[in-house]
């Protein structure tokens, strides 16, 4: 099977147009050897001039196909009314010419020109079998079938499975470039809220540092422990606000100047599990480790996560049991959320809809990682592992 493939390979890597010369070539070889050579064709200068105007068909079959043939047909229409060149189908080489050039016809004439083309080829290559010497009705079908119809034919038939392979490649690339950009905007969409998100985030801390600097600056006089204690404050605010700047430049999107509210975190997921009861998903929540600071943007992308993954268990699993898994490790935080809703509905989810295309952008912001998949006995996993070593902490 390698081997026919490879020979597939070959024959589609050739040069057709060098191949249609090479092929011309031997059929004036073969015409002009049989001319000279023997005695069963006479008038040789007339079948010499026929070898030289059928090889230049073969050539040129490709670009001019109508024009190829119509040079042939007016020949036959001289030998027919002069009566010159005697037997010319004598020569192989005319028989295989004659065969390449309706072939031609068929595959690379347009469609109604082509038809008209062959009916005058019909009619000329009729009149040819029955008013030559030896000829009549006998001869006539030979000549229509195997040498003008059945190429005209197998042409015609090439072209449409071209046509028909050009169509679908085109329609694959139409649906390629528009499943690139419904990604694409997927993607643009994710980013933008990101962003408004971490803009929340940002107007937040900055928050924090006008409150703690005016606290500071109120009882700096009088309670210097407490103005050194909100003066920490502004610093790890100020921090937190440096790291979060650094993600919200990569990240194209309009913040809302008005909102600053804190986003929510980890600590928040108690309303999360509380709506996925309520929606027919019982959950059970495991946390492993001590938890520990995190900067907010980090604490917002975790509970994105957990809120998108029950979000889809809720759209496509209910009902089903849910299990939410946090895990505090020494440098990661792992988040693991698994349902076990049927797998018929699962198995939906693993084509990567928006919402996991929103995770792998949240993760990606934190140099982190996430996957997301059915499982073998049924229901679908998002795991995530998020780097607690965060810049700015520091």
């Amino acid at each position: 099977m390698s081997s026919i493939g490879g020979l597939s390979d070959r024959v589609r890597g050739l040069d057709l147009a060098r191949l249609d010369q090479l092929t011309a070539v031997v059929v004036w070889v073969e015409i002009e050897l049989q001319v000279w050579l023997g005695h069963s064709i006479p008038d040789r200068l007339f079948v010499t001039l026929v070898a030289a105007v059928l090889a230049w068909g073969v050539t040129v079959r490709r670009r001019w196909p109508l024009s190829a043939v119509s040079v042939v047909l007016v020949f036959m229409t001289v030998k027919m009314l002069f009566g010159v060149g005697g037997n010319v189908s004598n020569a192989a080489g005319v028989v295989v010419g004659v065969i390449l050039l309706f072939y031609g016809l068929g595959a690379f004439a347009p469609g109604r020109r082509s038809v008209w083309m062959l009916a005058a080829a019909v009619v000329i290559t009729s009149l040819n079998a029955l008013t030559k010497a030896g000829g009549g009705v006998g001869a006539l079908f030979p000549m229509e079938a195997f040498a003008v119809l059945l190429p005209y034919a197998l042409g015609r038939a090439t072209r449409a499975r071209a046509a028909r392979e050009l169509s679908s490649r085109d329609a694959a690339e139409r649906l390629d470039a528009a499943l690139l950009t419904s990604a694409r905007t997927a993607a643009y969409d994710e980013r933008s809220r990101i962003a408004r998100e971490l803009h929340d985030v940002i107007a937040h801390s900055v928050s924090v540092m006008v409150i703690q600097a005016g606290g500071a600056r109120l009882v700096m006089g009088e309670e210097p422990d407490r103005a050194e204690q909100s003066l920490q404050s502004v610093e790890r605010a100020g921090r937190d606000a440096l790291a979060e700047l650094r993600r919200l430049l990569g990240i194209l999107g309009d913040g809302d100047p008005y909102a600053l509210a804190p986003q929510p975190g980890l600590r928040d997921i108690s309303p999360l599990l509380a709506h996925a009861q309520e929606s027919g998903i019982s959950v059970h929540l495991r946390v492993d480790g001590t938890a520990v600071p995190v900067p907010p943007a980090l604490d917002l992308c975790a509970y994105r996560i957990v809120q998108e993954a029950l979000t889809n268990a809720i759209k496509h699993a209910a009902p089903a049991h849910a299990s939410v898994n946090v895990r505090w490790r020494e440098s990661i935080l792992e988040l693991e959320i698994s349902d076990d809703g049927r797998r018929r509905r699962a198995l939906k989810r693993t084509s990567g809809g928006h919402g996991i295309a929103g995770m792998r952008e949240r993760v990606a912001l934190h140099s982190g990682s996430v996957e997301a998949g059915a499982r073998p006995n049924g229901g679908f996993t998002v795991r995530a592992r998020l780097p607690l070593a965060q810049e700015g902490l520091t």
